[in-house]
């Protein structure tokens, strides 16, 4: 559980150039959709109790304990973005639908009560 909690988070961090949320040295959800214009708008839409981390171009390796699941994408030809791209994206929330989820306001995915 301390793996996938928000340690540290960033509104732009020094080496991405974009707003940041770590647990213990693995990337957690991160909505950067709405920020203003002229900021890096990459994202990395998981659920709460997920952790992993993505790699330039769109790839991406994460676990959510909490769905006893994981899931790896690498791709042999590199894609836009310094975090998760549409593409990416596009199969990670495939994912979560699959599994009963839903987006909330804050991006992150949500079983629904």
């Amino acid at each position: 559980a301390r793996m996938g909690r928000v340690h540290a988070a960033t509104e732009r961090d020094a080496t991405l150039g974009v707003a940041t949320r770590f647990a213990l040295g693995f990337m957690c959800s991160m909505d950067n959709r709405r920020r203003p214009a002229g900021w890096d708008r990459d994202s990395c839409l998981l659920s709460d109790t997920a952790f992993g981390h993505v790699g330039a171009g769109g790839s991406i390796g994460f676990c959510d304990p909490a769905n006893q699941l994981s899931m790896g994408y690498v791709m042999n030809r590199m894609g836009e973005g310094i975090l998760l791209n549409e593409r990416g994206q596009g199969l990670v929330d495939a994912v979560y639908r699959s599994l009963g989820y839903r987006s909330n306001d804050a991006g992150a995915w949500v079983r629904p009560a």
